[in-house]
């Protein structure tokens, strides 16, 4: 089964049209000036924000392994039901890890409550959420702002598949504890390219060197990013393909959201999560689904599917599959 990318001519088009001009070996990278980079600066440019505010770097897992090691946090606060990348910089720099138990976004603060931070802490959650797609709204992220003194960082990966493409910027750009971690690999289905950006008015000593050296983001990447922002035509492009992944992704929860044998938290992500009571259930699924692409069983915290979204063909496997298991 072709995915949404190999489906879509125009955007391998558009790659194979750019790439000698993008790959022609003269791309500037001058590390003595940072905020020079043309991709900050086209990136600023997109956003509408300063470009003291933007930092590039090679995917957000470079940027997580960079603050999340930093030496002034006391304490990093975690979900318990996370990237794992997080916990491993944590334990790798010898952080103590609160984790923070919940399901859904308001199990999640409700536990935080409970917790007492310093403004030497460091809290770092996804939205929407790497488990669930679950997307934190605004009054909770004031919210969370109100219960916890320190540092936020919001994943915002999967942004891009929400109802609010603009997550939580406002409030970054009001707010200097919230640092917010944005990629292209999501928002272009362009993993391979690991590029992404940090949104922050937080000023951290020495972090463009520590996320800038020799052997950061490819030029050609950097290149690839900044003829594609400044192209309408090819976004346009991308966002067709995103409303498409968003229909076939509801399809799923609204096909299986009353069935009483699993649970489906509505996702606002690439992908949507069927969470099981009975992990024997939950491994007959698996073994139902697992010839798919994009299908991932996760068991360590609570049992759960996880179904990267592709086409309407998929989503219908996938729903009729299930629903064969749940007779």
């Amino acid at each position: 089964m072709a995915s949404v990318w190999q489906n879509n001519k125009l955007l391998r088009k558009w790659e194979q049209k750019n790439f000698k001009r993008i790959a022609n070996g003269d791309f500037n990278y001058n590390l003595a000036f940072p905020l020079e980079d043309p991709l900050v600066i086209e990136i600023s440019k997109y956003m509408n924000i300063k470009k003291e505010y933007v930092y590039v770097g090679a995917g957000s897992s470079q940027f997580i392994a960079a603050i999340v090691g930093l030496k002034c946090w006391n304490k990093i606060f975690l979900s318990e039901i996370e990237f794992s990348l997080y916990k491993r910089t944590a334990n790798l720099a010898e952080k103590k890890i609160i984790n923070i138990r919940g399901i859904t976004t308001d199990e999640f603060i409700n536990d935080l409550k409970k917790i007492k931070s310093s403004e030497n802490d460091l809290l770092c959650i996804s939205s929407p959420r790497w488990f669930s797609g679950e997307m934190f709204t605004k009054k909770q992220i004031k919210e969370i702002l109100d219960i916890f003194n320190g540092t936020l960082i919001i994943d915002e990966a999967y942004v891009d598949y929400s109802d609010n493409e603009k997550g939580m910027l406002d409030l970054c750009l009001k707010n200097e504890r919230i640092i917010l971690l944005r990629t292209f690999s999501k928002k272009f289905l362009a993993s391979g390219y690991r590029t992404g950006y940090m949104i922050t008015k937080k000023e951290i000593v020495g972090m463009r060197n520590t996320i800038i050296p020799p052997h950061s983001v490819s030029s050609y990447s950097e290149r690839f990013f900044c003829e594609l922002l400044k192209d309408d035509k090819i976004l346009s492009a991308f966002i067709e393909t995103r409303e498409y992944i968003k229909q076939n992704r509801n399809l799923i929860y609204n096909e299986l959201h009353n069935e009483s044998q699993i649970k489906i938290i509505k996702s606002s992500a690439n992908f949507i999560s069927i969470i099981f009571d009975d992990k024997n259930l939950m491994e007959e699924v698996y073994e139902n689904l697992n010839d798919l692409a994009g299908i991932q069983k996760f068991d360590e915290v609570v049992p759960f599917i996880k179904i990267w979204v592709n086409n309407e063909k998929f989503s219908n496997v996938v729903v009729d599959r299930i629903k064969e298991i749940l007779k």
